[in-house]
């Protein structure tokens, strides 16, 4: 559940993950051992990670919308930071501890490939450069707010999962 949590990190779907894996040890761990999870666990579980989805989707978009941007810009926002986040988690941030300069250049490099995307699709639709930057600009930040609430989610399904598991 770690490794899925993290996945999230990477622009993947890792509160999803997180459920799949809680729905296989709902099916593989019987009920009467003191392991087991309920259906009502896994229905928090998919109440969190669609929170988690929708937070990162509203955030994107009302950051964009917020400051005038349009379909394109949001459009392009997204490819960008998709292409971002892959480029990020490939080179990563020359940093010595293992995994973190992967991570941290794929969150980096996704909410900078939301600023190039926004503001390219921005000017796309005929908007002046300081207005397109505006849009990337706030793209770039709502990018960030979405996947720290993605994340935030993950952690409260990790946690939960984690203390029911061993308490």
């Amino acid at each position: 559940m770690a490794a899925a949590w993290l996945s999230n990190l990477l622009g993947l779907p890792g509160n999803w993950f997180m459920l799949g894996l809680a729905i296989g040890w709902f099916f593989l761990v019987g009920a009467d051992s003191v392991a087991h999870i309920g259906w009502q666990l896994l229905v928090v579980f998919a109440l969190l990670s669609g929170l988690g989805e929708l937070l990162e989707f509203l955030a994107s978009v009302l950051g964009t919308k917020k400051v005038g941007g349009g379909k394109k810009a949001a459009i392009c926002s997204v490819i960008g930071s998709i292409v971002g986040s892959l480029v990020g988690a490939f080179f990563g941030i020359p940093i010595p501890i293992p995994i973190v300069g992967m991570v941290i250049g794929s969150v980096l490099f996704a909410c900078i490939g939301a600023l190039v995307g926004a503001t390219i699709g921005e000017r796309w639709q005929g908007s002046k450069m300081d207005q397109s930057l505006k849009v990337g600009g706030a793209a770039f930040a709502g990018r960030f707010v979405g996947t720290m609430g993605k994340i935030s989610m993950g952690s409260v399904i990790l946690a939960i999962a984690v203390i029911c598991l061993f308490v």
